[in-house]
C-alpha cells in the first residue's frame, strides 16, 4: 500500500468521525456503499479517483484533504514520487503534489494522459476553479457540450462545478500541472 493509500484510509476515518457521521450517513451523502467505505477505512480497498471525489463531496471537503500528509519545512521531490491516485482508466495518471489545507485553499497535481485516452472527471464542490498548465502534448477539455483545446506551453482554466472530461487527441503523452483553487468557496481559515 502506498503512502497515498495509507493517508486516504486514515484521513477518511478522521474526517468522518470529526463530522460525527456514521458509515450509513456518509454512504447516503456520497453515493458510495457502506461496505466500500468500510473497506477503504481499514485499508483493504484502494478507491479510484471517481470514488474519492464522491467521498470528498459527501464530506464537503477538497479532494486532496483525503490524502494530506505531514509536510517537512523544505521538501524536494519528483512529481511522481508520492505515488499516483488510482484512476480506473488505463493511460490516465494523476499524482498529488500539493494537498489542500485551510491556510492554502488550493491543490496541485501532475497529470499524464496517453495519446487517444479520455477521462471523465467528477464535478468539484462549489465554485472550484481548475487550471491546467500544459507541459507537453495537447489536452481537450469538455464541459457540457463545449470543447476547448490547449497545447504545450498553454493553460486552460474553467469552473469545475459540473462534470468535465479530458481527452488527448495528440500522438504523444500529454503532461500537465493541474491546480484546483477553492478560494471562491469561502472556506474559512483556522
Amino acid at each position: 500500500m502506498s503512502l497515498i493509500d495509507l493517508s486516504v484510509s486514515a484521513n477518511l476515518r478522521l474526517a468522518r468521525k470529526a463530522q460525527n457521521l456514521s458509515l450509513d450517513e456518509l454512504s447516503k451523502r456520497s453515493g458510495v456503499s457502506k461496505s466500500m467505505l468500510r473497506q477503504i477505512e481499514i485499508g483493504r480497498s484502494i478507491p479510484t479517483i471517481s470514488v474519492l471525489w464522491k467521498i470528498a463531496n459527501g464530506l464537503r471537503l477538497p479532494f486532496t484533504s483525503l490524502f494530506a500528509e505531514r509536510q517537512e519545512s523544505v521538501e524536494v521531490t519528483d512529481f511522481t514520487s508520492r505515488g499516483q491516485v488510482k484512476s480506473g482508466t488505463k493511460g490516465y495518471r494523476l499524482f498529488p503534489l500539493v494537498t489542500f489545507n485551510p491556510d492554502r485553499p488550493f491543490e496541485v497535481y501532475y497529470v499524464e494522459i496517453d495519446a487517444g485516452i479520455k477521462f471523465d472527471g467528477e464535478p468539484h464542490q462549489g465554485n472550484a476553479r481548475e487550471t491546467m498548465f500544459l507541459l507537453g502534448g495537447t489536452i481537450e477539455v469538455t464541459i457540457s457540450d463545449a470543447k476547448s483545446l490547449a497545447h504545450e506551453n498553454q493553460l486552460i482554466q474553467f469552473y469545475a462545478g459540473e462534470a468535465h472530461g479530458y481527452f488527448n487527441p495528440g500522438k504523444k503523452t500529454a503532461r500537465a500541472l493541474m491546480s484546483i483553487d477553492y478560494a471562491a468557496l469561502g472556506i474559512p481559515k483556522k
